[in-house]
């Protein structure tokens, strides 16, 4: 027997013999439990993919919330240290060379800012930025402003600027301070493009009382950084080898740019392009990761704002999926191996199993035929002849010598049926002859096959008993154009005894052949079954 022949048997739904059937068996079982192994390790697999992705993407946004402080917090204590000069009255916006040393020393300090501003609420203010290795000092009196260069601590090239609109007390990040509840409060405006260079830029603005002075006038002192240079700082954070960082704004524009990473313009465009999407069409939740497919691969993003004090400005952190999963797909690989050198040593012990036993297996009664292949069933039953568990008779009621029903018929096999059940069980053809012909059973003449099966109802219920019709089984089949009975017999714990009038009697198989017991034989035969 090969495993290449019992496949076969089983692709056609028709195994020939107890041993093929046996193995088909325990291969499916087998094929099961190691698909259903797979599937519940594949589905766990789909929920860890989204568990270890969500665990890492919020790992990922603390560390970029912790990152941009270490960008932030310097320049808010520079920005405080503004408001404490300025509360001690060291700060003069009407002595703006002085302002504007003040402030170079505190930008070369802190090279990330771009501008450093002080206005008041009359409209005057001072502004010094550094732009392409220049310094630039603008200043606003009297609803007039000029502009210089800023070279070695002395403003050269003053210019008065005529149409210039610029009046401090209109702009974001002045009127933002003024609304903050507190004078430790900093205020951030939304990513727009600073005044001094045109770069894209964040300014954050504090409120300050001069207390030296009597009227206790209100100050605004400001700080800028491009985006540009929160980019490139941003971008020295590593989560992974391949991850990226991301600036969106809250209305998904993009005001800083990503790493190329070696990828061509249209591909970063394309991935650039599913990062907004998501973007717009998810909820802006910080404890989730999503994923997207992009350039071929697959990458599993996250979201959350900048700083808790501005939600306009917002981090994605992108890391592509085999960043995340490259153990845990090896752990699967391993996993995916280990089960199939399981799954081929259970066939190879099945197989050497059926064939030890095989002899032993021979000689277990078949009970049952196999509807998807019986005519193959059949055939093979009728070639391997009549034995302890299979019986031929050649009509149901019909004495074939006389043409006509007799009861003698009926009892002979009815015998049979009682005995199979007091024995191992085994089945009965009906419409087969002794010498393995089949002509069927047209000569019992039965209208239909309800009047068939009535009838054979009728038989068992009157000379074995209702309580037993469970254990029997009868199935119509054609064969070769023959109609021919199927009766199933399963093996019955307890004694079935076949009534005739008022005799009942036992019987049981021996050999191909059912004898009948006496009561001391029954006894001792049921004692030793």
């Amino acid at each position: 027997m090969s495993l290449l022949s019992t496949l076969s048997d089983l692709l056609k739904g028709c195994p020939r013999n107890i041993k093929r059937r046996l193995l088909r068996d325990i291969l499916l079982i087998l094929f099961i439990t190691s698909g259903a192994i797979l599937a519940i390790v594949l589905i766990q697999g789909i929920k860890s993919q989204h568990d270890i992705s969500t665990s890492l993407i919020i790992k990922a946004n603390k560390q970029a919330g912790i990152h941009f402080q270490s960008f932030s917090e310097p320049l808010a204590n520079t920005i405080a240290l503004l408001g404490k000069w300025g509360e001690s009255g060291l700060l003069k916006l009407n002595d703006p060379e002085l302002l504007a040393t003040q402030f170079q020393a505190l930008m070369e300090i802190q090279p990330k800012i771009n501008a450093i501003s002080l206005a008041d609420t009359d409209g005057n203010d001072t502004r010094l930025s550094h732009y392409k290795n220049q310094w630039l000092l603008h200043r606003h009196q009297k609803s007039e402003s000029f502009s210089s260069l800023w070279v070695a601590g002395k403003s050269i090239n003053e210019q008065l600027i005529t149409d210039d609109s610029h009046n401090p007390v209109t702009a974001t990040w002045f009127r933002g301070a003024l609304t903050m509840n507190s004078e430790k409060q900093f205020f951030l405006t939304y990513p727009y493009s600073l005044e001094s260079t045109g770069e894209k830029g964040i300014t954050a603005s504090l409120r300050w009382t001069n207390k030296q002075n009597q009227l206790e006038k209100t100050y605004i002192s400001a700080i800028s950084f491009t985006m540009k240079n929160l980019m490139n700082f941003m971008e020295q954070l590593e989560i992974t080898e391949n991850s990226r960082i991301l600036l969106l704004q809250s209305d998904a524009t993009l005001p800083g740019h990503i790493r190329n990473n070696n990828l061509s313009t249209t591909n970063s465009e394309q991935f650039l392009t599913a990062v907004i999407e998501k973007f717009k069409s998810n909820p802006l939740h910080t404890n989730q990761a999503v994923s997207i497919k992009s350039n071929d691969k697959t990458w599993w993003l996250g979201f959350s704002p900048l700083s808790e004090a501005n939600d306009d400005v917002w981090v994605a952190i992108v890391i592509p999926e085999e960043d995340i999963f490259e153990d845990l797909y090896k752990h699967w690989l391993r996993f995916a191996m280990i089960v199939g050198a399981i799954l081929l040593t259970g066939i190879i012990m099945t197989i050497f199993l059926v064939r030890r036993y095989s002899h032993q297996l021979r000689d277990i009664p078949q009970q049952h035929i196999n509807m998807l292949g019986v005519e193959n069933e059949i055939t093979a039953l009728i070639r391997a002849g009549e034995s302890t568990t299979l019986e031929f008779k050649s009509t149901m009621r019909t004495n074939l010598r006389t043409g006509k029903t007799g009861k003698e018929i009926e009892i002979a096999w009815l015998k049979t049926v009682a005995a199979f059940m007091n024995s191992d069980g085994g089945i009965l053809l009906i419409g087969v002859d002794d010498t393995g012909k089949v002509p069927g059973i047209d000569v019992d003449n039965f209208a239909n096959e309800d009047k068939c099966r009535l009838h054979f109802k009728n038989m068992i219920n009157t000379h074995i008993g209702a309580e037993f019709t469970r254990f029997i089984h009868l199935k119509i089949v054609t064969i070769k154009e023959k109609t021919i009975l199927i009766v199933e017999c399963e093996r019955v714990r307890r004694p079935v005894f076949m009534s005739i009038g008022k005799q009942e009697d036992f019987f049981i198989r021996s050999g191909p052949s059912s004898i009948k017991l006496s009561m001391s034989q029954m006894v001792k035969y049921l004692g030793e079954r």
